[in-house]
């Protein structure tokens, strides 16, 4: 399955320093996001999945599946960490010294990307949650309810793979960015991130080949 964009054209955007994406459109007429989501990912921690409606009268378009986070944002409270070597390390995070809101445009700004056209609008970027206690950073509430779960206010994933569903044209889409704050040459960048779509593609090709195995010997 062919890789976009090109090397060519990826190192000609690399000279500009921008956040760019690797992608590859496969046929998926037959998958559901449920389907999708435990080929490539499973039961890996720090996956995730935003599944569109699918019954009823109106239907959502596009699900994504989303794996591999390389960084990591959370806050707890008025105290904000982010890891960047999630992939890695799950424990690596370390405390930012600005105030929670400063700290996340921060993360928004670098995590910014302009898509190709054509592209689903939520192919790359921060997937996460902003909890009702974030409200407490821009205004004075009482805080007198018991937390029994301990989750943070607010957990931000940067992705470096994407799967975004199209329920209209049936096909999905995987996207693998790349930050030009890595410090990758372009060679080594556009392998790696090359290299982490081959490896979806694979793990669809092998559930596939499984099932059509066990349709097979039933």
């Amino acid at each position: 399955m062919p890789v976009q964009p090109d090397f060519p054209a990826f190192e000609a955007a690399c000279a500009d320093g921008r956040n760019q994406l690797l992608w590859a459109e496969l046929p998926a007429d037959l998958d559901t996001p449920v389907s999708l989501m435990l080929k490539l990912a499973g039961a890996r921690k720090d996956s995730f999945m935003l599944e569109s409606v699918t019954g009823g009268e109106i239907r959502g378009r596009y699900s994504i599946i989303g794996m591999k986070p390389d960084l990591i944002w959370r806050c707890r409270g008025d105290r904000a960490e982010i890891n960047r070597a999630a992939r890695y390390d799950p424990d690596a995070f370390e405390p930012d010294p600005r105030d929670p809101l400063a700290s996340l445009r921060a993360v928004m700004e670098e995590s910014r990307i302009a898509l190709p056209h054509g592209l689903p609008p939520m192919a790359a970027g921060l997937f996460g949650y902003l909890g009702y206690d974030m409200i407490r950073l821009v205004e004075r509430l009482p805080d007198v309810n018991p937390d029994p779960l301990g989750l943070p206010d607010a957990l931000m994933l940067r992705p470096t793979v994407i799967a975004v569903l199209d329920g209209v044209k049936g096909q999905v889409t995987l996207v693998a960015p790349v930050w030009a704050g890595d410090g990758l040459a372009p060679r080594a960048a556009y392998a790696r991130a090359a290299e982490r779509l081959q490896d979806a593609i694979a793990d669809l090709d092998r559930a596939t080949a499984i099932a059509r195995q066990e349709g097979e010997d039933a």
